[in-house]
C-alpha cells in the first residue's frame, strides 16, 4: 500500500512570480468574517456526501449501528461518486448564501443546474437534508425509518433513478446527454429578473460543442468544475493562464477555486478542506455581487454594454473524501473514483472493509439529534433530525431553499391569447400562412411582454414570420450601436443553444416558439427526445404542475414521430386559416412537444372560418365540395397532409371527376390521428377512422414527408388495414433547390401522380368496373400530361424562379 497520493502534473505555461499565478485566491475573508459559517459549511457537507456514499452502497443499517454486515450492501451497485463531493460543496455555498442576504432583505432566488446528471447520490442527498424530499415524497421522512427508506431508494426499483429527472425537486435539466445544462439554465432566468441560476459543468460536459457556444448569455453564474484525474479532459489539461484567457475572451471575470496537491495525511486534508471552503466562499460571494451589480445598472437605466459576467472555475481531486486506495491502485484522483469506487463491497471482504472505514469516517451519527424524534418531529422537519451545524446555512424561508423554487415545479404562466378568427381570410381567398401567422404573432408579442418568446436561428425572414419586428427586436447586447435588452427574439446560429435556451424557458414556465428548417431541427432530435422523456416523467409526477408546450414550427419535412407518442403533436394544416388556428391552440396547451409544418407560399384559403375551426378541433374530415355528391360512394378516396400536397389533391380530384370517377378529398391536419387507436390521445377509433376511409375504397395519401412516416402509423392499428387499398405518396429525397411544384413532380407526389394511382388502386379493387375498362388509357394520359407539363413549368420556373400561375391552388378550385 502506498503511503501517499500522486497527483498528475498539471502542466504550466506560467512565471511562477506572475501574478495570475494565484488569481483570486489572495481574497480576503473581511467583507464576511464570521458570516461565511465554515463550521456550517463543513458539517453540511459532511453529511451530504455520506448519504451520497450511502444512496450507492446501502440497502439498510443506514447509521452502521451494531451488526453491520455485507447483507446491508444493495446487491446493484449503481451510481456516480466521482463528482459527488464538488457537487455539495457547491450546493452547501449556493444554500449559503442565499441565507447571508436573506438576512440583508435581498430576496435571493437560486436554481441550481448539474450538467453532471449522474451525480444524483450528492443532489439527492442535499435535498434531503433542507426537507425538499421529504416536502414531495411523503414516506422519505426526517426521521430515522425515513432516513432508511431514503437511502435505499436510490436506484432501486420503484426508487430514484441514478441520474438527476423530473423526479427530483428542483431538476429542470436531466443531464441525460451532456452539453446543455449551461443553455438550459441561461433559458431559465429569462424574463426571471429575480432568478439567479447556478450551472455546474463538468469538465467531460464542457469538451461538448453546445457547451462551447453557450458560454454568451445572462445572470448565470456558471462553475466549471475541472477534477484532478490520471484521463485528462481538454479544459483540465489547460494552465490558469489558458483558462483566464478562454474565458476572458468569452466574456467572463474568471476566478479560481483550488483544492491544490492531494494531501498524505488526514490532517493535511482537513487543512486543504478549510482552505478550499474559504476560497469558494469568498468566491461565491463576489460572483453574485457582479451578477447583481450588472443587474443594477441595467434596471437604472444605465445597461453595461459589455457586461463582464462572473465564472468560478473550480479544481477539485475526481472522488474527493472517497476511498484513498482499492488495494495498492489510487481511487481519490484517479478514473476509480467515477462510477462505484468499491464495486466489489458486498462480496469480497477487503473491500467491504474499505467501505466500512470510509463511511465511518464522516462520523455521521455526531450530525445527528441525539435525543430521539418522534415525539415531536412528525418526521418533516430537518432542524429536529440533523444537529444546528448541518442546517443553520440553509434559507429559514423554505420556499427559498432549490429544491422547492416554485419557478422549478409550479412556474406555469398562460399566454393571452388572440382569437385566430380576426387573423384569417374567407374561403377562397389567397394568403401565405407564415405570413399570416407573422401577423398574428404580433399581437402575441404585444399581449404577452415578458412570457413569450421566439428562438430562431437566423431564420424569421426566410421563413416569412418577420412581422413580429414591427413590435420588438432582436435581442443582442453586445454591439453598442444595435444594442436591445428588452428584444423578445432570440437568434443564435446554433439550434443546439437554442433549444436548450427554449427547455429552461419552457420549463420555468413561459412559452416558447422555435422556428426553423427540416435540415437544422434534425441537429437537436437526440435533445428533444431526452426532453420529452423528462416531461413524461413530468407530467406523471404528481407534484409537478403543467408547462407549457415546446412549439417547433417549420416550412419542410421534420418526424418526431420517434418521441413518446402521447407526448408529441405534428400538425400539418394546409392553409393561412388552419395555421393559425393551430398555432393558437399550441400556444395555450401544456405538457406537449408541438410541431407545425407549414409553407411560405400563397396558397388559397379552402375552407369556412366556422369549418377551419371544426377541421382543427377534428384533426381530419371530409372535403365535401371538392369530392363528388359530397363524398358518398367514392370509388376512391384521395387524402392531403401538408399544404402543397393538399393542392396537388385537390387539383387531381378535379382531373379524376372529369373522367366520372366518384372521389372522396379528405383532408389530415393532425397527423396523430392516423396511429393506433389507445397509443396517442388523438388516434382515431375503428369506426372513426372507417367513417373516413372506407372499409374497401382505395386510398390515395399526398403526404408532405416521407412515407415511412404516414405508413407507421396506418399499418400499426390494431384492426387490419389491406396495405394494397391504401398508397402513400411524398418525398423520396428527390430535388434540391427548385420550386413546390417541381419538387412534387420530381418526388412522384404531383397531381398526375395522384390521379394515376388512383386509378390503378380503382382498376384492382373493381376488375370489372367502368374505371378498369380504360385505367389503361387514362394512365397513360396522366403520364404523358405529366411529361408534358414537366417540360412546360419547368422552362416558366427556370424563366421566372416561380411556379407558373396555373399550379397554384388557385386556378385549381376555379376549376373544380
Amino acid at each position: 500500500m502506498p503511503d501517499q497520493y500522486t497527483t498528475p502534473p498539471k502542466p504550466s505555461l506560467l512565471n511562477p512570480n506572475s501574478p495570475l499565478e494565484r488569481l483570486s485566491v489572495d481574497l480576503s475573508l473581511d467583507a464576511l468574517g464570521s458570516r461565511l459559517d465554515i463550521d456550517g459549511l463543513l458539517a453540511f457537507q459532511r453529511a451530504a456526501n455520506y448519504l451520497a456514499a450511502a444512496q450507492i452502497f446501502l440497502q439498510s443499517n443506514v447509521l452502521l449501528e451494531k451488526g453491520f454486515s455485507q447483507d446491508d450492501i444493495k446487491p446493484r451497485l449503481l451510481g456516480h461518486w466521482g463528482t459527488c463531493a464538488g457537487l455539495n460543496l457547491t450546493y452547501a455555498h449556493a444554500s449559503a448564501l442565499i441565507t447571508r442576504h436573506a438576512e440583508d432583505g435581498d430576496d435571493a432566488q437560486f436554481i441550481y443546474v448539474t450538467g453532471p446528471g449522474h451525480g444524483a447520490p450528492a443532489v439527492l442527498a442535499a435535498l434531503y437534508i433542507e426537507g425538499s424530499i421529504t416536502r414531495f415524497y411523503s414516506q422519505y421522512t426526517l426521521d430515522r425509518i425515513g432516513l432508511e427508506k431514503f437511502v435505499k431508494s436510490f436506484s432501486w426499483p420503484g426508487g430514484f433513478p441514478s441520474h438527476v429527472n423530473a423526479e427530483t425537486p428542483g431538476a429542470i435539466h436531466e443531464g441525460g446527454e451532456l452539453g446543455y445544462a449551461l443553455a438550459v439554465a441561461y433559458g431559465s432566468v429569462m424574463d426571471k429578473p429575480n432568478l439567479v441560476a447556478i450551472a455546474v459543468i463538468g469538465d467531460g460536459e464542457s469538451e461538448s460543442g453546445p457547451t462551447a457556444g453557450s458560454w454568451h448569455a445572462g445572470a448565470v453564474l456558471p462553475i466549471l468544475h475541472l477534477k484532478y484525474i490520471s484521463e485528462r479532459t481538454i479544459p483540465g489539461t489547460m494552465d490558469d493562464l489558458e483558462l483566464l484567457c478562454l474565458f476572458t475572451g468569452y466574456g467572463y471575470q474568471v476566478r479560481f477555486v483550488e483544492y491544490g496537491e492531494l494531501p498524505n495525511t488526514e490532517d493535511q486534508a482537513k487543512r486543504k478542506e478549510l482552505e478550499l471552503n474559504k476560497s469558494m466562499g469568498v468566491s461565491m460571494e463576489w460572483a453574485y455581487g457582479e451578477i447583481r451589480k450588472i443587474q443594477k445598472a441595467a434596471r437604472t437605466g444605465n445597461p453595461i454594454v459589455k457586461p463582464r459576467w462572473p465564472i468560478i472555475i473550480l479544481r477539485t481531486p475526481k472522488g474527493m473524501t472517497g476511498p484513498r486506495f482499492l488495494g495498492d491502485k489510487q481511487v481519490v484522483g484517479s478514473f476509480r473514483s467515477h462510477q462505484v469506487p468499491l464495486p466489489l463491497a458486498k462480496t469480497d471482504t477487503s473491500q467491504f472493509e474499505d467501505l466500512q472505514r470510509w463511511l465511518a469516517s464522516y462520523n455521521f451519527q455526531d450530525l445527528l439529534v441525539r435525543a430521539p424524534t418522534s415525539a415531536h418531529n412528525e418526521g418533516a422537519d430537518p432542524e429536529a433530525f440533523f444537529s444546528k451545524e448541518v442546517v443553520r446555512i440553509l434559507p429559514k424561508r423554505v420556499e427559498r431553499r432549490m429544491g422547492m423554487i416554485k419557478e422549478t415545479y409550479a412556474g406555469y404562466e398562460p399566454l393571452d391569447v388572440p382569437d385566430f378568427k380576426d387573423y384569417v381570410n374567407e374561403s377562397g381567398k389567397d394568403a401565405s400562412p407564415m405570413k399570416t401567422l407573422g401577423e398574428y404573432l404580433v399581437d402575441v408579442v404585444k399581449r404577452n411582454p415578458t412570457t413569450f418568446r421566439i428562438f430562431s436561428p437566423d431564420e424569421l425572414g426566410s421563413n416569412k414570420l418577420d412581422a413580429v419586428f414591427s413590435v420588438t427586436n432582436r435581442q443582442f447586447q453586445w454591439d453598442p450601436e444595435t444594442a436591445n435588452i428588452g428584444g423578445r427574439v432570440v437568434e443564435v446560429l446554433s439550434e443546439h443553444i437554442l433549444q436548450g435556451f427554449v427547455q429552461g424557458y419552457t420549463l420555468t414556465g413561459r412559452t416558447a416558439l422555435f422556428p426553423s428548417y427540416e435540415a437544422f431541427l434534425g441537429i437537436v432530435t437526440t435533445m428533444v427526445q431526452q426532453y420529452a422523456k423528462f416531461n413524461k416523467v413530468a407530467v406523471e409526477t404528481k407534484w409537478r404542475s403543467d408547462v407549457p408546450s415546446l412549439n417547433y414550427i417549420e416550412t419542410s419535412t421534420f418526424s418526431l414521430l420517434t418521441l413518446p407518442h402521447h407526448m408529441v403533436r405534428v400538425y400539418l394544416p394546409p392553409d393561412a386559416a388552419t395555421t393559425v388556428c393551430v398555432m393558437a391552440h399550441c400556444l395555450r396547451s401544456k405538457n406537449y412537444v408541438n410541431l407545425v409544418i407549414g409553407s411560405k407560399a400563397e396558397t388559397s384559403a379552402y375552407l369556412s372560418i366556422e369549418e377551419t375551426e371544426r377541421h382543427c378541433v377534428a384533426g381530419a374530415t371530409i372535403w365535401k365540395r371538392y369530392s363528388t355528391d359530397e363524398g358518398r360512394n367514392p370509388d376512391v378516396a384521395l387524402v392531403g397532409i401538408g399544404v402543397e400536397t393538399t393542392a396537388e389533391v385537390i387539383a387531381a380530384a378535379a382531373l379524376l371527376r372529369k373522367e366520372g370517377v366518384r372521389v372522396r378529398v379528405i383532408n389530415v391536419i393532425d397527423l396523430m390521428i392516423l396511429g393506433e387507436y389507445g397509443t396517442h390521445p388523438h388516434a382515431l377509433s375503428n369506426e372513426s377512422f372507417n367513417g373516413l376511409f372506407g372499409t374497401d375504397t382505395p386510398v390515395v395519401i399526398n403526404y408532405h414527408g416521407y412515407p415511412a412516416n404516414v405508413k407507421s402509423l396506418l399499418f400499426a392499428r390494431d384492426h387490419p388495414i389491406s396495405r394494397k387499398r391504401f398508397e402513400v405518396l411524398g418525398y423520396i429525397e428527390q430535388g434540391t433547390t427548385t420550386t413546390p411544384w417541381s419538387m412534387l413532380r420530381m418526388n412522384q407526389a404531383g397531381r398526375f401522380d395522384v390521379a394515376e394511382r388512383a386509378i390503378a388502386l380503382i382498376s384492382t379493387a373493381q376488375p370489372n368496373g367502368l374505371i378498369a375498362a380504360k385505367g389503361n388509357e387514362l394512365r397513360a394520359w396522366y403520364m404523358h400530361q405529366n411529361h408534358d407539363m414537366r417540360a412546360v413549368h419547368e422552362k416558366y420556373a427556370l424563366e421566372h424562379g416561380v411556379d407558373s400561375p396555373d399550379l397554384k391552388s388557385g386556378a385549381v378550385l376555379h376549376e373544380a
